[in-house]
């Protein structure tokens, strides 16, 4: 198998978008779930203590950093990747390799990334390349 073929770079665009829009369905999913957990924890007549309030928040907030710094751009980049732009090549492996820590997919796609970006083209590629 040809890693080198640019529909694998297609093929791991469509992995970037589809992990990413996951990873942002369930960061919403979960603020969802936490404001009905905590409203429900109001509902009684002991209000939450504002003291405890700010670590939730807190929470919130460094999830949406990481969606921020990860999860958009990658599905931005799987826009690249899908469409052949070349600025999308660099960022698509280094998200590769940070994503291997995300076991078990996050590591699947890291590894599919670098062994597309590491591929050497086949000999009838490379002479063609080198008789233009």
């Amino acid at each position: 198998m040809n890693f080198a073929e640019p529909s694998h770079k297609k093929i791991l665009g469509i992995l970037f978008i589809a992990f990413s829009a996951l990873g942002l369905l369930g960061l919403v999913f979960y603020d969802f779930f936490m404001d009905f957990i905590l409203n429900m924890a109001a509902l009684d007549n002991d209000p939450i203590p504002i003291e405890a309030m700010w670590i939730f928040d807190f929470i919130d907030s460094i999830l949406w950093a990481i969606a921020i710094l990860f999860l958009i751009p990658k599905i931005v980049i799987g826009f690249g990747l899908v469409n052949g732009r070349k600025w999308a090549m660099m960022p698509a492996l280094v998200y590769g390799i940070i994503g291997l820590i995300n076991f078990p997919f996050g590591t699947l796609v890291g590894v599919y990334s670098i062994i597309i970006y590491t591929a050497k083209p086949s000999e009838e590629e490379d002479f063609e390349r080198r008789a233009n």
